[in-house]
């Protein structure tokens, strides 16, 4: 049902940016491994970063993405960590 699904998904964001001291081990690993997804996106874009030599501007929006995206990933990974 539309309620239940609704519900859930509020649960599960939760879960993401605040972390829950009862989650289960499995759920902590599918936090970590969400989170290491961000984390190996944002050195992507760093390493893009770095590779361009001639527009300064992508190499700024290459910058700003790749710590955005490391952010988050730091953030999840604390949350399944220290929680």
């Amino acid at each position: 049902m539309w309620l239940d699904l609704l519900r859930e998904s509020r649960s599960i964001d939760e879960f993401l940016w605040n972390g829950d001291r009862r989650a289960k081990p499995i759920q902590r690993a599918a936090l970590v491994l969400y989170s290491m997804t961000f984390l190996f996106v944002a050195v992507i874009f760093i390493k893009l970063a770095w590779k361009i030599s001639d527009d300064w501007r992508l190499r700024a929006v290459c910058i700003a993405i790749g710590c955005l995206l490391g952010a988050g990933g730091i953030r999840f990974m604390r949350n399944a960590f220290f929680h």
